[in-house]
């Protein structure tokens, strides 16, 4: 196996290996895309602290030598791999519910994520993807299982009004999977290129003007306000505004691909009596992604994605970074590995 390894905050170095399968259940599959997210640049940069692993959110491939207990996935298969993990040892883990795991294992900071040629795991890691599911679709499953998880935590319904601040990538899919349920999402958003991007994608609700928003979700749900607030983390918007638009007793939901240091003042939630959550993986929910991804719930062509090969990743990284810095967006980037 070899893949880019931190060794120190803004450096990699290739790291290789020979890894050898003991136990029965574990298959070794070929890695051949990998997604680095805002959260892979943190760990580059030493501000999310990593375990010196293998960076890389997210991962494909397809299978080459398969363990026991793989089901209908046989060798050839396309796989996605589970990018999270139970720690197993935890209170909800010893009793049988490690989705509620309180010390989520996350690939690229604890244990060695994507940017390597093989991934060696156990069968029950693995998700056979469907013909219909392209890779491109494939690498989000995370982002769409997150938003599934957020529906199922402040149990959105059918015609509920969900404000959602910030329309980057996780922002959109979040709103276009709240359309396929029949809720209604409010897009709020700065940037002009991400409302764009939204109203390609079907989303109907989308402004821009911070100065109007009260306004317009207070006309949009007829002066009730939103039944739920999504504040996405990673688009750097206010976090008073979604204290600010929620009702009594609202329930607000922080999400993102990362979550860096922040400070905010609780004094408008505690008036409100918020329920507040944060949510940052969809551990569990998988299966029902991808389910959701080959019924063609989410469109992907209008979003900001970048590509690079492997050999690309220490200087791209380092341009990141230099983005980061200056307070320019960060988008999602394919990493093409075969």
């Amino acid at each position: 196996m070899r893949g880019w390894q931190i060794t120190k905050p803004f450096e990699l170095e290739e790291f290789s290996m020979e890894e050898i399968i003991e136990d029965a259940t574990f298959s070794k599959a070929k890695t051949t895309k990998a997604l680095l997210t805002l959260s892979d640049v943190l760990r580059f940069n030493g501000e999310i602290k990593s375990k010196g692993v293998i960076l890389g959110s997210y991962g494909i491939g397809f299978i080459t030598e398969p363990g026991l207990n793989l089901f209908d996935i046989e060798k050839g298969s396309r796989v996605y791999v589970e990018p999270s993990t139970s720690c197993g040892e935890c209170y909800n883990c010893n009793n049988n519910d490690p989705q509620k795991c309180s010390n989520l294992q996350i690939a690229g900071e604890d244990f060695h994520g994507f940017l390597r040629d093989f991934v060696h795991t156990d069968s029950n890691n693995l998700f056979k993807l469907p013909d219909s599911v392209s890779d491109l679709s494939a690498l989000f499953i995370e982002h769409v299982s997150t938003a599934l998880k957020i529906i199922d935590e402040l149990k959105i319904k059918k015609g509920d009004h969900v404000v959602i601040l910030g329309a980057n990538n996780l922002g959109n899919i979040i709103a276009q999977i709240l359309i396929y349920y029949q809720a209604i999402p409010i897009v709020l958003e700065e940037d002009e290129e991400n409302i764009e991007i939204a109203r390609k994608s079907g989303i109907y609700y989308v402004f821009q003007n911070r100065d109007e928003w009260y306004k317009e979700v207070h006309n949009i749900t007829g002066g009730r306000m939103a039944e739920c607030i999504i504040y996405v983390m990673d688009t750097g918007l206010p976090t008073k505004t979604a204290f600010t638009l929620a009702g009594y007793n609202t329930p607000v939901a922080f999400t993102g691909t990362n979550f860096e240091t922040t400070n905010f003042s609780t004094a408008t939630a505690n008036k409100k009596q918020l329920n507040i959550m944060f949510i940052s993986s969809g551990y569990g929910y998988t299966a029902s992604s991808i389910n959701l991804l080959a019924n063609d719930a989410i469109n992907f062509s209008h979003m900001k994605i970048n590509t690079i090969k492997y050999n690309e990743v220490p200087d791209y990284l380092k341009e990141l970074n230099n983005r980061f810095e200056k307070g320019e967006k960060i988008y999602e980037t394919v990493v093409e590995i075969e």
